[in-house]
């Protein structure tokens, strides 16, 4: 899917569609868009609390419906030794994950997960690409 950035809203509801799995891993460049992705999904999905990057604190859950979604950032992880440190693997039981950064990971995890790419096309226009392992 492509979209225009000032609509991401509309990415968010064909994310919504597509997503098969608790755990979302969301990957492409640096300033692509991937916190705003995640802030407008968050709001869709009836998240109350101003969704911050992760970049700086790593980890950050926010309230939802009855749940708690779980926002990593693994752009400042550089093994998995930090990765078990962190926690990581605890939180994806019971919990929605949105991990940005997953690429230290993606060879490790045994679990389902959907796998999002944005890919910037132009200023203003991005390509979604989304699949379910």
């Amino acid at each position: 899917m492509i979209y225009k950035l000032n609509e991401i809203n509309k990415a968010c509801i064909y994310l919504q569609n597509k997503i098969k799995n608790d755990i979302i891993l969301i990957c492409g460049d640096v300033g692509v868009g991937k916190t705003t992705l995640v802030k407008e999904y968050c709001k869709l999905i009836g998240v109350k609390e101003n969704v911050n990057s992760p970049t700086y604190t790593l980890i950050n859950q926010y309230k939802c419906n009855g749940k708690i979604v779980v926002h990593i950032d693994l752009y400042r992880v550089n093994n998995l030794m930090e990765i078990n440190e962190l926690g990581l693997f605890d939180y994806l039981e019971n919990n929605l994950v949105i991990i940005e950064w997953p690429e230290i990971i993606l060879n490790q995890i045994d679990f389902n997960y959907t796998l999002v790419k944005i890919k910037h096309i132009d200023k203003s226009h991005r390509k979604l690409s989304i699949s379910n392992k």
